[in-house]
């Protein structure tokens, strides 16, 4: 793929943080893009910042954790826009704080695992039909290696390994890309400062989701790509707050 011309990409947990990053990204690079998360209104940080490129900009409301739901946002997407080639499966929602100190097991399972499986499933038919992109964003914190962070990289790494060989025949090519944060996303509504480091993370991840979406040839699938925060060695001033 090496330029967007009329294609449609979806993007979940377009609410903020990095999906909101991809959504102005790949609509800079012409894409018609539906942003989805489980409100719509929540987009409007990804609309807003859009630009002149906002007209080509839709946003659903849904919560893609349920199958009929996510079945039903991808048939909305294909027949108000036209059959999606791009998916990005950005953290769903996309404005919720970081999980707890406590895992909630069936919370972490339902938007970090079952979502962007349910999504990827569903969008399969219109990926096939031309070839298509499949690119998974999982969103990890940094102080120490919690066990729910180990658990989505390795879920996830299993999900993309077996996507990527099922669906490679068709020409589909089916990424992960794991980004590093070690400060939470504001909630909705929320006026919460962030640190440099992690928006720099987040530009960094939307920078790869881009280029996994538009420019990467065929051998780059079945991947587990990695943006991490900067260490705390870094240069003075290179993680402070805005």
């Amino acid at each position: 793929m090496t330029s967007g011309g009329s294609r449609v990409a979806l993007v979940t947990g377009a609410g903020g943080g990095i999906g909101a990053a991809v959504v102005r990204r790949l609509a800079a690079r012409e894409f018609i893009v539906a942003a989805i998360d489980l409100r719509a209104s929540w987009c409007d940080t990804a609309l807003d910042t859009a630009g002149p490129r906002r007209a080509g900009l839709w946003t659903f409301g849904a919560d893609l954790s349920f199958l009929h739901e996510a079945e039903a946002a991808v048939t909305r997407v294909a027949e108000t826009l036209g059959p999606p080639t791009v998916i990005v499966n950005a953290p769903f929602p996309g404005r919720s704080d970081l999980a707890p100190d406590l895992p909630d097991w069936e919370s972490l399972v339902q938007a970090r695992l079952r979502a962007p499986l349910l999504v990827s499933r569903a969008a399969e038919r219109y990926l096939t039909e031309a070839g298509g992109r499949i690119i998974t964003v999982a969103q990890t914190g940094i102080a120490a290696r919690r066990p729910d962070d180990l658990v989505v990289r390795e879920t996830l790494h299993a999900l993309t390994e077996t996507l990527s060989q099922e669906l490679a025949p068709h020409g589909v090519l089916v990424n992960t890309v794991v980004a590093e944060l070690h400060c939470a996303t504001p909630a909705p509504g929320g006026a919460g400062s962030r640190a440099d480091c992690c928006l720099a993370v987040e530009n960094e991840t939307a920078a790869m989701v881009e280029f996994l979406a538009v420019e990467a040839d065929d051998g780059i699938t079945g991947r587990m790509i990695e943006a991490r925060h900067p260490t705390p060695e870094s240069p003075p001033g290179a993680c402070t707050l805005r």
